[in-house]
């Protein structure tokens, strides 16, 4: 790096040192997502996968009367869209037996690991509790972002080729044809690092919606952890009115102007080591920043289930072998207890030095 860029964002991190919270430029969150559906079509939130304290914000949010009026779509991230019409018909209060309806999640193709329980903490059953309440002209629909694979015909890694890598090219294209090509307004629901904007530049789903001449507005969620597990900001705490969670613009802010790390893969979540290099600010990777709460306040849980020898455990197996060189030995189980959503990562042991004529 030059000696003036370096220069730059060594001072860029000392402004952001030096300016304090100012709790005005934070507002509460559910009313703000809502107010800015009057001034764009499309609201990307990028979430912490697991959080409940996110899933608690997005419960509130579509509970939120004004949020039916001004929003018709949810695309989630966690749905395989093999299964919208299961989906369809479950949210909006038709009967759907659990076995079909597990099948829109545990069929995601993003995540091999498997999904034992509902995401979201419930939002489906959230919307379909909304949706009765709803005519039919205004009934939220939600829609499945993951590509739709069928994975009874999936017996090799040639047969997942088609589809995991392009996860982001599927998600993008149900938002284009789902909702912009229909003149809708949708609430889009994903990891926060496919939201993230690298080096001020948008990423793949941002990039098409912009293409189909829609402003997005781009929103990452997490907490007060501003590099390594612990670098923690004590002015996200110190804002009380209103209480977290909060959201607030990046621009022209305090919190837009802390340093973005090259080893933090997403703003407010721990980075993997501590060798990172200063790249740019938060201001350059969204619009605003949803802080969830204090690190060690987050957490993630709460589900009970236990597969095995369950039918989607013997499923879950079989994908393994194919997917992974080598395979859990244990299926996933949960006891409904809540858990931190971040835990401390050891730090790595230094490389050995290099020797002499080898690489």
């Amino acid at each position: 790096m030059r000696l003036t860029e370096a220069l730059i964002l060594s001072l860029a991190g000392g402004v952001a040192a030096a300016q304090p919270a100012n709790s005005s430029q934070a507002k509460e969150p559910v009313a703000e997502i809502i107010r800015l559906f009057d001034q764009h079509r499309i609201v990307m939130l990028g979430e912490i996968h697991g959080s409940i304290q996110f899933d608690e914000v997005l419960d509130r949010l579509v509970r939120a009367q004004a949020f039916a009026e001004r929003v018709n779509d949810i695309v989630v991230e966690m749905g395989n869209a093999l299964h919208q019409d299961i989906l369809d018909t479950y949210t909006a209060g038709g009967d759907v037996p659990i076995s079909k309806l597990r099948s829109v999640w545990q069929d995601a193709v993003g995540a091999p690991g498997g999904i034992s329980a509902p995401p979201y903490h419930g939002l489906f059953d959230t919307v379909r509790e909304v949706n009765r309440k709803l005519p039919p002209e205004r009934k939220l629909r939600v829609l499945a972002g993951d590509p739709p694979i069928n994975w009874k015909g999936v017996s090799s890694r040639e047969d997942i080729a088609p589809f995991l890598p392009f996860r982001d090219e599927h998600y993008a294209s149900v938002v284009r044809y789902e909702v912009l090509a229909k003149r809708r307004k949708a609430l889009l629901i994903m990891g926060a690092g496919h939201f993230q904007r690298r080096d001020n530049k948008a990423g793949l789903v941002e990039r098409q919606v912009l293409g189909s001449f829609a402003k997005p507005y781009v929103i990452i969620a997490g907490s007060d952890v501003i590099h390594t597990y612990d670098d923690v900001d004590a002015r996200f705490t110190a804002i009380r009115d209103p209480p977290s969670p909060w959201i607030m613009e990046m621009k022209a802010t305090w919190l837009g102007a802390l340093p973005r790390w090259s080893d933090s893969p997403v703003i407010g979540f721990p980075a993997m080591g501590p060798s990172g290099t200063q790249a740019g600010t938060w201001e350059q990777t969204a619009d605003a920043y949803l802080f969830l709460g204090a690190r060690d306040k987050l957490t993630t849980g709460g589900e009970h289930f236990d597969l095995e020898g369950t039918e989607y455990g013997n499923e879950l197996r079989r994908r393994w072998k194919i997917v992974f060189p080598n395979p859990p030995a244990t299926l996933p189980k949960a006891d409904g207890s809540t858990r931190p959503l971040f835990q401390r990562i050891a730090t790595p042991a230094p490389s050995l030095p290099r020797t002499p004529g080898l690489r």
